[in-house]
């Protein structure tokens, strides 16, 4: 990624990059660890307005935590119980088969297999009338409009620079290409990996699934043909010959085992293709290659334009960073809410015109743009 070769006064006045911290939104914090000669930007930081929107930043951001965990949780047990129930479900099924007889302990089996299945209906049930993911989105979604609603107040709101102050809009520029630009190229990244999955299931365990329900299948012809065979009806001889089985009995001994691994197998083929985790990844990839062509090829430029005082140029940088940022969140904001509670601040983020659309109550003064 290109970087300044030397770094602007405004660039030296907010600080290098803290990549174990900066993602950690703070702007009083921030403020304090600003340079003498950056005392415009440090008021803003501390004023009402941007004050505000961090209570509800902070506050949407800890629903959002919480429910995050409330799901995976959910999510991750519903997993386990799932395949639990499958695998004693089948053997409940099937163990008498596998030895001829019905053991003293099939019922142990199926004691399992329905406290597995009672326990997979409560979670599964929990999580459709909870649903913790729905609000987890609906909260990151609304903080991260409001991330970018802060930002925003930040680059319009004006405060003259006092004696030996360093000009404010460079300092604008720092500060959001430090605490927003670079932490979403960070987090981004991280998140971002191609759709390399033929399958909906990991490369590291294809290949071992494959041949494993190629042997089940057959060993399941071996058995079919042999038990043809007993039975009367027409088997070539070759066959027979080159399977090499003396029993049925020692064919059963292994069907039902691999047949279970099979079923599994087959029931995970049978799911999307694509998770909407790898979805997510992929889309995270493109977003991360947007921003850092973004500020590649074009954040020297602004930070030139700062420097002469081009307003318009820096607004322009900021809107086609948050545009990719806002593309991402939105889907999960509800706009009925934003109406319904008049919430001029992330209206007028969430969808072009819609404060207006809606005749909200003019916003007070201290959330008018400056």
């Amino acid at each position: 990624m290109p970087q300044p070769i030397t770094p602007s006064a405004a660039e030296v006045a907010v600080g290098a990059d803290d990549p174990a911290r900066d993602w950690i939104l703070r702007p009083e914090t921030h403020a304090n660890a600003l340079a003498p000669g950056a005392g415009a930007l440090r008021r803003i930081l501390v004023s009402p307005e941007v004050t505000v929107i961090m209570a509800r930043y902070t506050e949407r951001d800890r629903e959002a935590v919480n429910q995050q965990a409330r799901y995976l949780r959910g999510h991750r047990y519903l997993r386990i119980l799932a395949y639990a129930a499958a695998a004693t479900g089948l053997f409940a099924l099937s163990i008498h088969l596998i030895l001829s007889f019905v053991p003293d302990w099939q019922p142990l089996l199926v004691a399992l297999h329905v406290a597995c299945l009672t326990g997979l209906v409560l979670v599964a049930s929990w999580l459709n009338s909870a649903d913790p993911r729905a609000k987890w989105l609906a909260a990151r979604g609304e903080a991260e409009q409001l991330r970018v609603a802060l930002f925003d107040r930040v680059l319009v709101v004006n405060e003259t620079a006092g004696n030996g102050e360093l000009p404010l809009l460079p300092l604008k520029l720092a500060y959001f290409r430090r605490y927003q630009l670079d932490v979403q190229l960070r987090y981004f990244k991280g998140r971002g990996k191609p759709l390399d999955r033929p399958v909906g299931i990991s490369p590291w365990m294809t290949w071992p699934a494959q041949i494993i329900a190629l042997i089940a299948l057959a060993i399941g012809v071996a058995f079919l043909a042999h038990v043809a065979d007993e039975r009367g009806l027409p088997v070539p001889s070759s066959v027979l010959l080159l399977l090499r089985m003396e029993s049925t009995e020692q064919i059963a001994q292994w069907i039902f085992p691999l047949l279970a691994f099979s079923s599994l197998y087959a029931l995970v083929l049978s799911q999307q293709s694509v998770s909407a985790q790898d979805q997510s990844n992929a889309r995270y990839l493109s977003i991360y290659r947007n921003l850092n062509y973004l500020k590649g090829e074009a954040y020297e430029r602004v930070r030139e334009n700062a420097e002469a005082g081009d307003n318009e140029s820096v607004a322009r940088f900021v809107r086609l960073i948050h545009a990719l940022m806002l593309a991402e969140q939105s889907q999960w904001v509800s706009f009925q809410g934003l109406v319904e509670n008049g919430d001029t601040l992330l209206a007028g983020r969430s969808a072009t015109g819609l404060t207006e659309l809606f005749n909200f109550a003019a916003p007070k003064a201290g959330d008018r743009e400056q």
